[in-house]
């Protein structure tokens, strides 16, 4: 223990036992001895002559005749310095000392007097640094208070000291630190070593940009450092076009153009962008590790410095950064480590600047589809820009078109958030895709041609109309689409399937009557209506139809029904005669017609429309209804199980002349009403 022991010798005098000897004026028993005094050197600020003392003993100790000694000639009464404390030093307390002794390489011993300076007797504690063999060691060692050949490491800065773990008497209980406390409890920071260090930060691996990291302490001047990706890429930096300073500053970036990593022969392979780039402290052997300052290998283990990378400790043989091939990403590394999961593809390239790591996003898809006519819409949701010109469109076989050789509308390299408009012929014309009103079909959009087949190279898919379409078990695989799925049409050759940005299943898309190829989608949902809106049953038989939806609607196969046996087509000639209309009926038009050969009843009757003939007693084909004269028609329950007509309602005939009219409101027999003016073809005139 670091202590100067201070013993009082007393003396007790022999007692008699017997009570003539006992003296009157007697106080007791003698004092105990005293406590033991122990100061000892804590904190030494060695370039700029300041010394702690610290009493860790339990009494106090009047320091004033204490001595500070490096060597001949340094030694110094503590009276008569300057001091911050009290020089009789309590248990606990600190004296900050100014003694004139700046010096990288020293040993301080702290004398209990001036009596001899090499007497181990004398010496109460004592540190070395900077080097062995100071003045006043073999003193510390005779006096047990230091091993020969010890000292504390120091750096040499001014601004540190050397502070005092508490506890034993070895070099290794100091250590210098860059929290100076005198006067108070020591916290001891190690200063940080100044390191020369140079990294590869950044790569642009498809293009020739190339980031140094000086992550070091210490300016380093890179020069005469080399980039090399193998034999004939190697480049010295100084003679390449940089920006920033070549003597590159601690915490200073370097961008550098270096056009080999884009061209060097088996380095990259189209969108299997391969390498393994070093940076090379000098040329004189791109072989050898100890020239190699550092290493990234990114596409695929094996190039050509990795086996020095491995010498060298700065690289697991085959380990590489996985990248997407994208001329917009680069690779950066994290700063720590020395492994490929230190490094990460970024679609946020920051060349001169700290890092950003964002996951690069590839992702073009379908976005809106004409499923009757020829236009499809991709759109670009991910986060980098992605050349179109080599995807394929495919129904299926034969049907494939490579988009570059197509019509389009946009630009073909889609920037993120895009529209490309692509006229694609085959949509309304390939066999077996589209069935008339049943429209049908199955899209694919694929990044290449190399294998319809293959769920690798599928992007997209969508089916409308009916499960079952030709490449619908390869966006199931792909795990892009269930099987069956299918997005409901109603074959309306104006509208289109439009997708509404999330998800790969079929109610992530619908039919929409606002087509907005080249934007934003707009989904607007088709409303397809058509009802039977006048009937003048009692002179010309005419029966009026009006389309209140918002899509035209071909009646071409639609078919009127009075009951059993009396029933006829409405787009076929020889049974119906168009009084006025088109049978392909648009939203708010009009469609007049008459049987040919059949004839409504006159005091009680009833119509149905039917979108097909299949069955007239089929809730599910009857579309409108209407009843007059009488309840009881043969079609008034399937109306009214379709949910159209109310039970027993039916139109009170009217006069000679006039017709029953629709209001446009409802399902009832009420919401029919007598027109006296027949309004046939065109808006109903009533109250």
């Amino acid at each position: 223990m670091k202590k100067y022991l201070l013993v009082l010798a007393m003396i007790f005098a022999a007692w008699s036992c017997s009570d003539d000897d006992v003296d009157p004026t007697d106080d007791g028993p003698p004092p105990p001895p005293p406590g033991e005094a122990s100061v000892v050197l804590n904190e030494v600020v060695y370039l700029d002559g300041e010394v702690e003392l610290f009493n860790n003993g339990d009494i106090n100790v009047d320091l004033t005749d204490y001595f500070l000694c490096l060597g001949p000639g340094t030694y110094r009464r503590i009276g008569d310095l300057t001091v911050t404390g009290n020089l009789d030093l309590a248990p606990g307390g600190y004296l900050v000392i100014d003694y004139d002794m700046p010096m990288a390489e020293a040993g301080l011993g702290l004398y209990v007097d001036n009596s001899d300076f090499a007497d181990p007797g004398t010496i109460a504690d004592f540190v070395q640094w900077g080097a062995a063999g100071s003045v006043r060691e073999e003193v510390a060692v005779g006096a047990g208070i230091w091993t020969a050949g010890q000292f504390v490491e120091v750096s040499g800065n001014a601004d540190y000291s050397l502070a005092f773990d508490g506890a034993g008497d070895a070099a290794t209980d100091w250590a210098e630190t860059t929290t100076v406390t005198l006067g108070a409890q020591n916290t001891i920071t190690p200063p940080v070593p100044d390191v020369a260090s140079v990294v590869l930060n950044e790569v642009g691996y498809l293009n020739d940009q190339v980031e140094l990291y000086n992550n070091g302490t210490l300016d380093v001047d890179v020069s005469d450092y080399f980039l090399c990706l193998g034999p004939g890429t190697y480049r010295r930096i100084g003679d390449l076009t940089v920006s920033g300073d070549l003597n590159l500053s601690p915490g200073s970036f370097l961008t550098i153009t270096y056009d080999q990593i884009n061209t060097a022969a088996g380095q990259i392979s189209g969108v299997n962008a391969t390498g393994g780039l070093g940076l090379y402290l000098n040329s004189s052997d791109f072989t050898d590790p100890a020239t190699l300052s550092d290493f990234v290998q990114w596409g695929a283990g094996g190039s050509v410095r990795e086996p020095v990378a491995v010498a060298a400790g700065i690289w697991t043989a085959g380990e590489f950064v996985t990248v997407i091939g994208n001329s917009e990403t680069s690779i950066a590394f994290d700063g720590e480590g020395d492994a490929a999961s230190d490094w990460a593809e970024t679609a946020d390239p920051t060349f001169g600047n700290a890092n950003s790591i964002v996951a690069p996003e590839v992702s073009v898809v379908l976005n809106e589809v004409a499923y009757l006519g020829d236009q499809v819409e991709l759109y670009n949701n991910g986060n980098l820009t992605i050349d179109v010109s080599d995807y394929q469109l495919c129904l299926g076989p034969g049907t494939y078109r490579r988009i570059g050789d197509l019509t389009v509308s946009g630009d073909l390299a889609l920037a993120p958030g895009a529209f490309l408009v692509a006229t694609y012929d085959q949509i309304n014309t390939a066999a077996g895709q589209i069935g008339g009103a049943n429209a049908t079909g199955g899209l694919g959009l694929y990044i290449n041609n190399s294998d319809f087949t293959a769920e690798s190279t599928l992007a997209d898919f969508v089916q409308w109309g009916d499960g079952g379409s030709i490449r619908e078990s390869v966006a199931v695989a792909a795990g892009i689409w269930t099987a069956g799925d299918f997005v409901e049409v109603i074959a309306d050759v104006d509208n289109s399937i439009a997708f509404d940005g999330e998800g790969n299943a079929s109610s992530d898309w619908a039919e929409t009557t606002t087509t907005t190829f080249g934007d934003a989608n707009t989904v607007t949902a088709p409303v397809r209506s058509v009802v039977i809106n006048e009937v003048e049953y009692l002179v010309n038989d005419e029966i009026e139809i009006y389309n209140n939806g918002d899509v035209t609607v071909d009646l071409a196969s639609y078919w009127l029904c009075f009951g059993p046996g009396a029933y006829f087509r409405i787009g076929d000639p020889a049974m119906t005669d168009v009084v006025s209309g088109s049978v392909n009926l648009a939203p708010g038009e009009f469609l007049v017609v008459s049987a040919v050969s059949l004839s409504a009843p006159d005091a009680a009757g009833a119509v149905g429309l039917y979108i097909n003939n299949t069955n007239f007693a089929d809730a599910n084909t009857i579309r409108d209804f209407v009843q007059w004269g009488a309840a009881g028609n043969a079609r008034e329950i399937v109306a009214v199980t379709a949910g159209i007509w109310n039970a027993g309602g039916f139109v009170p005939n009217v006069a000679n002349g006039s017709s029953i009219a629709y209001d446009g409101e409802g399902e009832a027999s009420t919401d029919w009403v007598e027109d006296g003016t027949p309004s046939l073809g065109s808006g109903n005139q009533v109250p």
